[in-house]
């Protein structure tokens, strides 16, 4: 297999000279003879997969799935850093998104492969392989900052027009990414790689993408955007991988803790970890307590009957509430708590594979017991628990039919056209691995948990979505484009864990608690400010505004 996501290809100077005395030396490369063979093109191209992030490129930090868990979902240890979102204006884009590299390297052997002296096909796929990874990183552009700029050729020191032009609107760059991604899929190969891009991975980023952007256009009111067109083409694109060579993996855990996922068959791309390329997913998402599970988290996994845990105006009869009740003194040293209490029995089976239902855990400092994930666990954390910094060579998924059936069912149900066969085709093969029952059209009840501006159809369609996927990288993304930045600040997204009133604190421990006994992680000083939409989208550096008037600042900025 080739190790291609550790692959780093550098060239250096390409240039040309008008002086006849200057001779291109025959051993090195340079701009007019690189471009002349397959192999040259596949090994630029191997410069580009860093942007496929996973669980990081090497060292401790970094990764989709770090500080993009800082959602509704997770209560972290002081919320008030605030690493999931900007606070202020950056001085620089040292540190931010507004950084240009990637895609001038995709431009780069865009432009390069379209000159070489190869066959079309050949060409076209290596084309395809730069504009598939130009829709992916202008994406990300376009998700943090709305409108920027689109450059489709590399952009020299010389070229003001390119570097001093304007934003481009948000709706044209996502048409020009559709084109990329289209372009892509008829120009790959559709073999089935696990580690190198093909078709079925430009069809999963498309399914992912014109989700997102329709959604985006949607509750954002951008104007002059094709919802409809976008959402059906994330349907056309979904379908194309549900009837492909893909199928669910019996074992939702196995896709987390895998030293090996290539022969998946859920996986459609993975990122290759070994000794030389290790990560810290463990240590960061369990064993160091930076942050634990909110009760809105946790009341969000269904009863087996696919209920929740209070419809209907009353408690499910099946439902049975963590209490912590140990009699020991809670101190406030870092500790782990054994329990025993039956808050996953008859739920959802991911519960109890997202969320260690066997322990809680206390943050630094802070001695609030807390639900503790497990996810990516891949040993028995009760009696070996290993310390702090560890790290490890588990691969990371980073397109899967999982999220691609979550795409489907939601772009159908945005689109008004969902029948009970699309949902059996799609959220209910996740509840068949989950040991749920089927969801059907009229839902059958009424979740206490449902914002009531969300249809009952949608609101579980996204439930199963916040689920399946919950400690992946996506909810934060989701509730900015369903324009739902207020659950950050709904209570039960600063609570967790039951306690029995006889439960004895640490003098130094401040307490709070609802009514109803479950404790507050973190007193009002140490949270989040309260949510601003101007978090929508992330403030342009300051230096930018200066260098290039043109430019214009994000709104609340």
């Amino acid at each position: 297999m080739k190790k291609i996501i550790y692959i780093f290809t550098v060239l250096l100077v390409f240039a040309s000279c008008n002086d006849f005395l200057d001779v291109e030396p025959e051993t090195e490369f340079t701009n007019a003879n690189f471009w002349t063979s397959e192999s040259n093109l596949e090994s630029f191209s191997f410069g580009l997969y860093d942007a496929f992030k996973g669980y990081g490129n090497g060292g401790f930090f970094g990764g989709d799935h770090f500080f993009l868990v800082n959602n509704d979902d997770v209560i972290a240890l002081d919320q008030r850093l605030e690493l999931d979102f900007p606070t202020s204006v950056p001085a620089t884009p040292s540190g931010t998104n507004w950084t240009w590299d990637d895609i001038r390297k995709a431009n780069v052997l865009i432009e390069g492969t379209t000159n070489a002296p190869l066959a079309e096909p050949v060409k076209n796929k290596y084309i395809g392989i730069g504009r598939m990874f130009r829709a992916l990183l202008y994406w990300d552009k376009v998700q943090r900052y709305g409108d920027v700029p689109f450059y489709d050729k590399p952009i020299n020191s010389t070229d003001e027009d390119a570097l001093y032009a304007p934003r481009d609107s948000r709706v044209e760059v996502v048409n020009k990414i559709l084109a990329d991604l289209d372009f892509a899929i008829a120009n790959l190969d559709d073999g089935t790689s696990k580690v190198e891009v093909t078709k079925w991975t430009a069809l999963a980023l498309k399914s992912r993408i014109c989700l997102a952007a329709a959604t985006t256009f949607k509750y954002h009111n951008v104007a002059g955007a094709d919802v409809n067109k976008l959402l059906n083409e994330s349907v056309d694109a979904s379908s194309q991988l549900m009837n492909g060579p893909f199928s669910l993996s019996s074992d939702y855990a196995g896709l987390f803790v895998s030293e090996d996922l290539s022969s998946n068959p859920e996986v459609i791309l993975m990122k290759k970890y070994n000794e030389n390329m290790r990560h810290s997913i463990h240590s960061f998402i369990f064993h160091e307590p930076f942050f634990g599970f909110s009760h809105s988290a946790v009341a969000a996994f269904l009863m087996s009957d696919g209920k929740p845990i209070s419809y209907n105006g009353a408690a499910h009869p099946g439902y049975t509430e963590w209490a912590f009740n140990t009699t020991d003194t809670i101190n406030t040293a870092q500790n782990s708590i054994a329990t025993n209490v039956g808050i996953s029995a008859g739920r959802d089976r991911r519960m109890s594979v997202i969320i260690d239902t066997s322990r809680l855990v206390t943050l630094f400092s802070k001695g609030i017991p807390m639900f503790s994930p497990i996810k990516y666990a891949t040993y028995d954390l009760v009696t070996n628990q290993p310390t702090q910094g560890v790290q490890a060579t588990t691969d990371a998924p980073i397109f899967r039919l999982g999220e691609v059936l979550l795409n489907f069912a939601e772009a159908k149900a945005e689109l008004g056209n969902i029948t009970q066969i699309d949902l059996d085709n799609s959220i209910n093969l996740l509840r068949d691995r989950a040991g749920v029952a089927h969801l059907t059209m009229d839902v059958g009840f009424t979740a206490d948990d449902r914002d009531p501006s969300v249809d009952p159809l949608l609101w579980e369609i996204r439930r199963e979505r916040r689920v399946e996927l919950m400690l992946e990288p996506f909810r934060k993304w989701d509730l900015v484009r369903w324009a739902k930045g207020e659950y950050y600040d709904a209570d039960d997204s600063f609570y967790g864990v039951k306690v029995d009133p006889a439960v004895v604190f640490d003098p130094s421990i401040t307490v709070l608690k609802t009514p109803d006994g479950h404790l507050y992680a973190q007193a009002p000083g140490d949270r989040r400010t309260p949510w601003n939409d101007r978090k929508y989208l992330e403030p342009i550096p300051a230096d930018q505004m200066v260098l290039n008037p043109k430019l214009t600042q994000n709104p609340g900025w």
